[in-house]
């Protein structure tokens, strides 16, 4: 098969969408298939292959005020077509609902090729609305108004959705009951976090005296929606009991220099260090999750993590919201739970932790045995199945509403887009 992946951020900006989707295109390519990203020209990425032989589409687009990394091009997606003719696509897969995903559901619904969605990011809670509306209390009021503008043509034109998420999977299909959404986890390389494989130096950033069973660390990043700002305080209140504790935060963001600020202004001692952006190849090489007492996120956002994940996977115990997105990739056996927001109740949970170094020690153990339901090759087998399911419904006729006038009428051009 031939897919296509549809991104509306991209290289050089990271996140977890960018990192578990070229998971799942090394290993559909792997089992034979080939594979395309369409992503927004960026001057900073130029490359046309990636990682194990993903080709690159660079589709012009210019900048978007919104959100850090995110642009804006058409919806209709005509110039889509050429290349979606071109390199005979077979399926479209999109990873978020906004323009590139529109531009590329129109071009697809014009060729007639199936196309499915992964529902990645939950962009209708208001903390992402607010990075439009730069308010939170209009933010609050959009959050019925994203499914109508952004969603609902979005999803009309799907032919399929899957969710990482149970209750994403839920969620989409009360809002959209005659959409087929199903539950296929986000796949990881496992065989990343074998123990036999040599350990690679610590990342420059990152001093050895920092690292022990009294020290905290985040990954991920550094957005509003990630509560980044709860973690620091909570840390600030647990470092008054806990002077040689140290917490680690590691990433880069739109909030990265408000936290900056938080940070100099609520840890006089030093003991929250920022290190910028570190390659994941040097932190999963060097073992750094392996050297720390646990890992945080005080989210509430969050549809299924890679950086927990990730965390789980090296066996180290997580420390999150009790949320229930958060509660589908962890139970009490590998880490803790505090009340989302709370800032006492997460610098009572640091405390807890950083003094309970047997119970550490155990969740630890256990951390790492959900690390089969995360392999990224039988992830990439249950897409294959629904891309194969797909084909089928297009072959006996099946079109999302307008299809088959469309297709109609653009199918006999179809040399035209070659």
């Amino acid at each position: 098969m031939r897919i296509a992946f549809g991104f509306d951020i991209f290289y050089p900006e990271t996140n977890g969408v960018i990192t578990t989707t070229i998971n799942l295109a090394n290993n559909l390519i792997r089992q034979g298939h080939r594979v395309w990203f369409f992503v927004p020209k960026e001057k900073d990425f130029t490359d046309t292959v990636i990682e194990e032989g993903i080709r690159i589409v660079h589709v012009p687009a210019i900048p978007a005020w919104i959100y850090k990394g995110l642009k804006l091009l058409p919806i209709y997606g005509w110039y889509l077509m050429p290349y979606l003719a071109k390199y005979h696509i077979d399926i479209v897969h999109n990873t978020s609902p906004w323009l590139m995903g529109m531009a590329l559901n129109h071009a697809a619904r014009r060729l007639h090729i199936p196309t499915i969605a992964t529902h990645h990011t939950l962009i209708d809670n208001p903390i992402y609305i607010r990075y439009a509306l730069k308010s939170k209390m209009l933010a609050n009021a959009a959050t019925d108004a994203i499914w109508t503008v952004v969603f609902n043509p979005f999803y009309k034109l799907t032919w399929m959705a899957t969710a990482p998420n149970r209750d994403t999977c839920r969620q989409v299909m009360g809002r959209f009951p005659g959409l087929e959404v199903r539950y296929v986890s986000n796949g990881i390389d496992i065989s990343r976090f074998d123990d036999s494989l040599p350990e690679a130096p610590l990342p420059h950033q990152i001093d050895p005296s920092w690292l022990g069973k009294r020290t905290l660390l985040y990954v991920g990043r550094l957005g509003y929606e990630k509560a980044v700002d709860v973690a620091i305080k909570a840390f600030a209140e647990c470092l008054k009991k806990n002077p040689d504790a140290h917490f680690i935060i590691i990433g880069q963001g739109p909030a990265q220099e408000e936290l900056r600020k938080l940070v100099e202004s609520v840890d006089p001692t030093g003991h929250i260090h920022m290190t910028g952006l570190i390659p994941n190849q040097e932190l999963i090489g060097s073992k750094l999750l392996k050297k720390i007492s646990a890992f945080i996120t005080a989210s509430l956002s969050e549809n299924q993590a890679i950086t927990v994940i990730e965390a789980l996977c090296s066996g180290t115990p997580v420390i999150a919201a009790d949320v229930s997105n958060m509660r589908a990739l962890f139970n009490e056996s590998q880490g803790w739970f505090f009340d989302g927001g709370d800032i006492d109740s997460l610098a009572e949970t640091m405390d807890h932790v950083i003094n309970s170094p047997e119970e550490r020690d155990q969740k630890a153990a256990d951390a790492a045995k959900s690390i089969s339901r995360v392999d990224g090759a039988e992830v990439s087998k249950q897409f294959v199945s629904i891309y194969e399911e797909l084909i089928s419904m297009r072959n006996e006729g099946f079109f999302v509403p307008g299809g088959e006038k469309r297709a109609a009428k653009y199918l006999k051009k179809r040399i035209r887009y070659k």
